[in-house]
């Protein structure tokens, strides 16, 4: 087998260093748990946690203090939403869970 046709097959895996279907992609999946019930949800690495909040919100039509809520991964502290998906390493098919702010609730 030749690997120049491979890489030509591919052109995107090259000039990403291969990166494809390992979390790293442009626009990716994740999954917004909130009172138990998952969503799926569609994200860019380049866009704020505040935009993918209002989706999760969206998603679950939340339309009750949702301003109280916040986005925390399955073990640990809540993601900081003036960040953007990849500084706050959000990768393809986490699961976050769509809960009270310690933030901004109350």
């Amino acid at each position: 087998m030749n690997n120049s046709i491979d890489m030509k097959d591919h052109p995107n895996e090259a000039a990403h260093g291969g990166h494809s279907g390992d979390g790293r992609d442009k626009t990716f999946e994740i999954v917004i748990i909130y009172n138990g019930i998952e969503k799926k949800v569609e994200v860019d690495r380049d866009e704020l946690v505040s935009n993918v909040l209002a989706k999760a919100i969206s998603a679950h039509q939340i339309t009750t203090n949702a301003h109280t809520l916040g986005l925390f991964p399955e073990e640990g502290n809540e993601i900081e939403i003036n960040q953007t998906v990849k500084d706050a390493k959000i990768k393809k098919r986490d699961r976050l869970l769509l809960r009270p702010s310690t933030v901004r609730a109350g």
